[in-house]
């Protein structure tokens, strides 16, 4: 750093405040193009953000708008429930053991005394 403003105070020493200001410049110019590049970002993320906003809500909507058919065309929904029953698969049922558990353990007796 300090050999940079030796060179700097030897080459432009007559014009050291308008290479400053050129430096500067160039940093401002540099500090806003970076923040352009993350509004840009910011930008596209809430687009993103709205659009899936926009996707999530039409198919609400079209739900919402199958409940009155529901109503109109009960068959049609039986129809489709059975359907959905029928296509979906069918849980695995839980292992049983392959042998028969033991009989309880006889409780032994104490002996009786003699009356």
């Amino acid at each position: 750093m300090v050999i940079l403003v030796i060179l700097g105070l030897l080459l432009y020493g007559r014009n050291l405040p308008e290479a400053g200001r050129a430096m500067g410049k160039v940093a401002a110019q540099f500090r806003r193009g970076f923040q352009d590049f993350k509004d840009q970002l910011d930008r596209e993320g809430d687009l993103r953000d709205m659009k899936k906003t926009l996707q999530n809500t039409a198919q609400e909507l079209k739900r919402v708008a199958e409940v009155p058919r529901a109503s109109v065309d009960p068959n049609r929904v039986l129809r489709d429930l059975t359907n959905e029953a029928l296509s979906s698969p069918v849980p695995p049922e839980p292992a049983t053991p392959s042998t028969t558990p033991p009989p309880p353990a006889a409780v032994p007796r104490s002996p009786e005394p003699p009356a």
